[in-house]
């Protein structure tokens, strides 16, 4: 049975304890999370995305700006994330708020891509109605053709995004009894975490 988590650790060095150990299990990209975000009319939209960076306190992302989990974090900044490494039982929940990255912090992320994801990146509208498949492989190869063996520039509506957590949940699995370990860590005003341990 893998260790559980700390009462008294901070929860993102648990949360990067359980992505390194999902690492070392093989489990096919750990790094995924699924983002839950609201609309401005109150409706729920979630999506698997990965995530780039979980350093300090807090868990970077990059996305388009103007696709719709874009337009729902303009209008809030309140998220979910969760991820799930099923091999080991294991599921993090982490809530918490948007905000975006630096323009030095995306332009840096972006950089470092390959420019083959660059040039998609950049030649396709996320998110945006198209006729078929072929009409996005034609866009970007018009686009590479247009820029040659040129920078590749970052799209003005493409950047990353800072998820500050204020509430974490971990969850693991014990199917010999079912009495699966459940726990909770709470930001408190002070910015200390309170621990609970709650019913599977």
């Amino acid at each position: 049975m893998p260790e559980f988590v700390d009462p008294k650790a901070d929860p993102m060095d648990e949360l990067r304890r359980w992505l390194s150990e999902a690492t070392e299990a093989g489990v096919f990209n750990p790094a995924a999370m699924v983002l839950a975000t609201v609309s401005p009319e109150g409706t729920p939209s979630a999506r698997a995305m990965m995530t780039r960076t979980r350093e300090g306190d807090s868990i970077t992302f990059f996305t388009h700006y103007e696709s719709p989990k874009g337009r729902d974090l303009a209008a809030s900044s309140s998220v979910e994330a969760v991820f799930l490494w099923t091999p080991l039982e294991r599921q993090v929940r982490v809530t918490g708020t948007i905000t975006k990255t630096t323009v030095e912090e995306s332009d840096a992320y972006w950089a470092s891509r390959p420019r083959n994801t660059q040039l998609a990146v950049a030649a396709a509208p996320q998110s945006a109605p198209v006729s078929d498949h072929a009409e996005l492989v034609k866009a970007k190869a018009d686009f590479t053709a247009n820029i040659g063996d040129g920078e590749v520039p970052r799209p003005q509506s493409y950047g990353g995004y800072r998820l500050t957590p204020g509430s974490f949940e971990f969850w693991q699995g014990r199917p010999a009894d079912r009495l699966h370990l459940r726990a909770t860590y709470t930001q408190a005003a002070d910015e200390s975490w309170a621990f609970q341990t709650l019913a599977p």
